[in-house]
């Protein structure tokens, strides 16, 4: 094997919000590189599922449960994990979407609390202990709606947008740990996220075969689509305050 398909092999990952989605596409396609791979979720019937779905991989995966909205827990545990190479955030409760004048704020602020504060407490974590060697990285994942905010997607977009500005800033904050950071901005994508939204699966399918035909690709992605993404902003060493948009061509 060359030196690029050897390049991930026996690399420490670990992959927050792993158990589901785009993390779950993420956490497999490491695994498929060669990596040893950590998914850490809140939930242990989720993790232990995922565990089970990748199967084929378990002398070089395990899962444990961690909620980010416990600084201190967290952080610990993060700790405990080292030393890692790099490590990818990709937890989020749900999709924020609808007019803003219906927008319960206080499910929204609780919804802060996982995919953006989750991140700060990560890339905190990542700044005042060694947790993670010089030469890894950090991902954090954001959405489309942050490059192209719209109606309907006004709290998820500042959301999203707030996390592509934490990246930027935490890549020069991290600069003397030797520690990368990039983010992943997934456009339209076929997840469990869809089921929370109260979207039935024909009005699923209904959303993903008239947004595909939209799209210069022609079809919506999938998490092993986005995983792609991942792979790469883990293994370019030349990649830092990246941010990786892979919307199928839905921003020309």
């Amino acid at each position: 094997m060359g030196k690029f398909a050897e390049k991930l092999a026996g690399k420490r990952i670990v992959v927050i919000g792993g158990s589901s989605g785009i993390g779950f596409g993420a956490a497999e396609i490491l695994l498929e590189a060669g990596a040893s791979v950590t998914i850490i979720s809140s939930s242990r019937a989720k993790v232990d599922d995922a565990v089970e779905r990748l199967g084929g991989h378990s002398e070089n995966l395990r899962g444990l449960v961690g909620n980010v909205r416990d600084e201190a827990a967290f952080t610990q545990l993060l700790v405990a994990l080292a030393p890692l190479d790099h490590v990818v955030f990709s937890s989020v409760d749900k999709i924020i979407r609808g007019p803003l004048a219906d927008a319960d704020l206080d499910d929204a602020k609780n919804l802060f609390g996982v995919k953006f504060w989750g991140s700060v407490v990560v890339g905190k974590a990542l700044a005042k202990y060694d947790i993670v060697r010089p030469g890894g990285s950090l991902t954090l994942t954001s959405g489309t709606a942050a490059v192209r905010p719209s109606k309907g997607a006004t709290i998820g977009g500042a959301l999203n947008g707030g996390v592509i500005t934490l990246a930027a800033a935490l890549a020069d904050e991290l600069t003397e740990k030797e520690i990368r950071v990039n983010t992943v901005v997934p456009g339209l994508v076929k997840t469990e996220l869809w089921d929370k939204l109260g979207y039935g699966k024909e009005k699923q399918e209904e959303l993903f075969e008239s947004s595909g035909k939209k799209l210069p690709v022609g079809f919506v992605a999938t998490p092993d689509h986005i995983a792609e993404a991942y792979l790469y902003a883990v293994r370019a060493d030349y990649a830092n305050g990246t941010t990786i948009v892979i919307d199928g061509g839905g921003s020309l």
